[in-house]
C-alpha cells in the first residue's frame, strides 16, 4: 500500500465558503482522491486553515508549513505528497510579493529534503492555488488578488526546477461565494486531477 500525504491549507481541510464550517469528509478532495485511487493507496489529509509556505505571525501562530512539513512526513512516511499552499501568503500582513511566495515554496521543498537524509525524496505533486476572486477585506486586498494570479506561473517554474509534477487549481476551480474556498464540485475535480497526477508518479 502506498501512502499519499496531502499537505495544504483550508482547501485541503475542507473549509465551507463563507461559513467557517467544515465539509463532511466524503466531500473533501483528499477523501475523494483516496476513493479514486483505490485500496492500494492510503490518503492522509493534513490541511490547516491559514497555513502558509514559510510566513508566520502572532495573529495566526503555528501556521508556517516549513515548520510542519518534516514532522508530518516523519509521522506518516508518505510515498508521495500533494502540496497546495500559497493563497494565505498573499495576506496583506505578510507584506510579500508573489515572487517571494515562490521563494517560500522553494524553501519548503528544500526543508522537505532534510526529512530524507539517507534516501531519495518521494514524488511531489505541487498545486498552484486557484486565484482569489474576493473583494477587498480586512486580510485580503486587491493586491492579494493580483499576487494570487501570478502564483501559477511561479509555482510551475518551481515545480520544473525541483522535479515535481504540477497542477494549476485555477484551471478548474470556480470557488464558492467567498471567492477563496472550494465548492463541492471543485473538491470533486481536484480529487480527479490529483489522483491522475499521483498515479503518474508511480508509472
Amino acid at each position: 500500500m502506498k501512502t499519499i500525504l496531502c499537505f495544504g491549507d483550508s482547501n485541503t481541510y475542507g473549509y465551507v465558503p463563507g461559513t467557517g464550517e467544515r465539509y463532511d469528509r466524503q466531500v473533501r478532495w483528499p477523501f475523494r482522491m483516496g476513493q479514486l485511487l483505490g485500496e492500494e493507496y492510503e490518503v492522509v489529509a493534513e490541511g490547516l486553515p491559514g497555513r502558509t509556505t514559510v510566513f508566520t505571525d502572532y495573529i495566526e501562530p503555528y501556521r508556517a508549513g516549513i515548520e510542519q512539513i518534516v514532522p508530518a512526513v516523519q509521522s506518516h512516511s508518505p510515498d508521495a505528497l500533494v502540496i497546495m499552499l500559497g493563497g494565505n501568503d498573499t495576506k496583506e500582513r505578510y507584506h510579500v510579493s508573489a515572487r517571494e511566495i515562490g521563494f517560500g515554496m522553494e524553501e519548503l521543498l528544500l526543508r522537505l529534503r532534510t526529512a530524507y537524509p539517507f534516501s531519495s525524496v518521494p514524488g511531489v505533486v505541487l498545486v498552484a492555488p486557484a486565484p482569489l476572486r474576493c473583494g477587498p477585506g480586512p486580510e485580503l486586498s486587491a493586491a492579494s488578488v493580483e499576487k494570487s494570479r501570478q502564483l501559477a506561473a511561479i509555482f510551475r517554474d518551481v515545480a520544473d526546477r525541483f522535479g515535481c509534477a504540477f497542477l494549476d487549481a485555477g484551471e478548474f476551480a470556480a470557488l464558492g461565494a467567498d471567492g477563496i474556498h472550494f465548492t463541492p464540485e471543485d473538491h470533486a475535480e481536484m480529487a480527479r486531477r490529483a489522483a491522475a497526477a499521483v498515479r503518474a508518479l508511480f508509472e
